[in-house]
């Protein structure tokens, strides 16, 4: 039970990390590029709302935003109703279903925790913003990734790029954004 209650704690560590960073978000930025290339900034916000609200069950979609502060409160709610979910009694030993499949909360907590986090890394590399997010949180997501992320799970349509090079004294939010696929800056 302690192990679940690390995940969880995790979970909310990355939400609160998202958070903090989309909270310097610029309304002008919406539009802007990010690592994800298929993605603007408005797109990836919309990505990691709607990936809290499949944790809940819940459908949410925030469109064509064009407000930053719509877009926090989309996150907030549905971060929340995700940490609901995870904390309940059964929140990881129940099955989701994802689009790969069935898997135990105990797994896909994990998945959300370092989709989270690494997401809060593509906003602030976007957005100009620190990438430096949460040490701890990284080096223990960069470490559950090395055993998770396979590599039929990178290249072209698939979840993950290639790992790329890591700078030298690469803080541990970019040398886990590097291992999943993000060019990071000097």
């Amino acid at each position: 039970m302690k192990f679940a209650g690390r995940e969880v704690e995790s979970h909310q560590r990355a939400q609160a990390a998202f958070a903090a960073v989309l909270a310097n978000v610029k309304t002008e930025q919406l539009a802007d590029p990010t690592p994800c290339t298929e993605w603007t900034v408005a797109d990836l916000i919309g990505h990691v709302v709607a990936g809290n609200a499949r944790v809940a069950g819940n459908v949410v979609t925030t469109g064509n935003a064009t407000d930053v502060v719509a877009l926090e409160s989309a996150h907030a709610d549905s971060a929340t109703d995700a940490q609901t979910v995870f904390g309940a009694g059964d929140g990881l030993t129940r099955t989701f279903d994802v689009p790969f499949g069935n898997v135990p909360g105990s797994i896909f907590v994990g998945l959300r925790t370092t989709d989270v986090l690494t997401h809060a890394w593509d906003l602030a590399h976007a957005t100009d913003q620190d990438t430096d997010l949460d040490p701890e949180l990284a080096r223990a997501r960069h470490e559950w990734s090395r055993n998770a992320v396979r590599d039929d799970l990178r290249g072209r349509g698939r979840p993950f790029g290639p790992e790329q090079p890591e700078p030298a004294g690469a803080a541990p939010a970019d040398q886990l954004a590097a291992f999943l696929g993000r060019r990071v800056r000097d």
